[in-house]
């Protein structure tokens, strides 16, 4: 799943401008005074706080909290095929998650039908999030 272009907050820009205004600052405190060089200061730090004010980061997408944490996650059978033994589990929060008959306990594969409630571990694969440790409810 990709992550999305996040901007920066009203916070982390005030942050980064005052930043840029202190370096800015320093700049000009080196160059030889001329008559017009508070106004070039502060038409740079205008065209620079514009430029950081457009600017989008990609940051990483976070991890579930149950994930990182090893909890117990509950949902139902979002759809499973028995005859091929894999399926998705649609989490109570929301997240599908692919499920293998390897890794369901207790519960034969051709017995597994949608809505059927379970709970599981979130691990990540090769090929993405996978639920491991499935046991019904």
């Amino acid at each position: 799943m990709a992550s999305p272009d996040h901007q920066l907050t009203g916070t982390g820009k005030i942050v980064v401008y005052s930043i840029i205004a202190v370096a800015i600052y320093a700049l000009f405190s080196f160059v030889p005074a001329f008559d017009y060089q508070w106004l070039v200061a502060l038409l740079v730090l205008a065209v620079i706080s514009a430029l950081v004010g457009s600017a989008s980061f990609n940051l990483p997408a976070a991890k579930p909290a149950a994930a990182r944490s090893g909890t117990q996650l509950e949902g139902s059978i979002k759809w499973f095929n028995g005859t091929k033994g894999y399926g998705f589990i649609a989490g109570d929060d929301g997240a599908e998650v692919f499920v293998h008959f390897k890794s369901v306990n207790d519960v034969d594969k051709r017995r597994i039908k949608p809505g059927q409630r379970f709970s599981y571990n979130v691990v990540d694969s090769d090929r993405g999030p996978q639920a491991e440790d499935v046991t019904p409810l």
